[in-house]
């Protein structure tokens, strides 16, 4: 009949590749901040804006007995490099919050 559609064959097609999930910024330093190690720390620097410092993230050598797992510090900058006086800022379980608040910062990674 006229309204039937014509049997084509089946075409084969082939395995289209996954669509790769394309991280976002707090995402990437979410998950560098779930790879540190003991005794290891992250850097970044901070505008001047916002005092032009160092934020420091390092994971917290008492937990778990006590305190989180991350601990975000704070450290002056002196001639282009860190003074070496850190300051708790805050600690927090979730690095996803942590690289939040450094990306609401501008921060950029201090090498």
């Amino acid at each position: 009949m006229f309204w039937r559609k014509k049997q084509t064959e089946t075409k084969v097609t082939e395995a289209k590749p996954k669509k790769v999930k394309k991280l976002s910024p707090r995402e990437i330093i979410g998950n560098q901040i779930e790879q540190l190690g003991l005794g290891q720390s992250l850097s970044y620097r901070l505008p001047e804006t916002y005092g032009g410092g160092l934020a420091v993230v390092e994971l917290n050598p008492e937990y778990p007995g006590k305190g989180k797992k991350y601990v975000l510090k704070t450290d002056k900058i002196v001639e282009g490099k860190p003074a070496g006086k850190r300051s708790r800022l805050w600690d927090s379980d979730k690095p996803k919050d942590i690289a939040g608040w450094i990306l609401d910062r501008n921060g950029e990674l201090f090498s």
